[in-house]
């Protein structure tokens, strides 16, 4: 059974080799891989932002991955991360759907939730599906590369 707790400092280096695992950061909006140091910046603003949620997952002892749900002005954007020892493992969906209801529980957001997925990120797709997320519209970007 999938417990949450509250993000802790102890979970710095956990979260930086899950981060740069390859699968990871090829399915990251940046692909590039993360320092050390822009980790630890990034990891200490997050804990101290009062519009960031992050819960730590564990089943049985391990831990099994973070969430995270971001208030922006429109809405609130939430992304999930898995250690990769339970990829596969169906605990995705599960964490999705747990954390998802205690944030609205304990949040009572007024703006929808939502997860910006890459197309061909079929896990994490299929995840967010069965843990009740729809898809509701598709952005296009344009490629600024062939302008250089």
């Amino acid at each position: 059974m999938l417990e949450l707790r509250n993000i802790e400092p102890a979970d710095i280096n956990d979260l930086f080799e899950w981060r740069n695992h390859p699968d990871v950061r090829k399915n990251s909006f940046n692909t590039n891989a993360i320092s050390y140091d822009e980790h630890k910046t990034w990891f200490r603003e997050k804990v101290k932002d009062q519009k960031c949620v992050m819960y730590m997952a564990y089943c049985a002892g391990g831990k099994i991955g973070l969430i995270r749900f971001e208030d922006g002005e429109e809405r609130i954007k939430t992304s999930v991360m898995l250690n990769p020892d339970y990829w596969g493992k169906g605990f995705g969906s599960k964490l999705i759907r747990l954390a998802t209801e205690k944030f609205v529980r304990e949040n009572k957001p007024d703006k929808p939730i939502i997860a910006e997925i890459k197309k061909d990120n079929v896990a994490s797709i299929k995840a967010f599906k069965k843990a009740g997320f729809k898809e509701s519209h598709v952005t296009y970007i344009f490629n600024l590369d062939v302008w250089k």
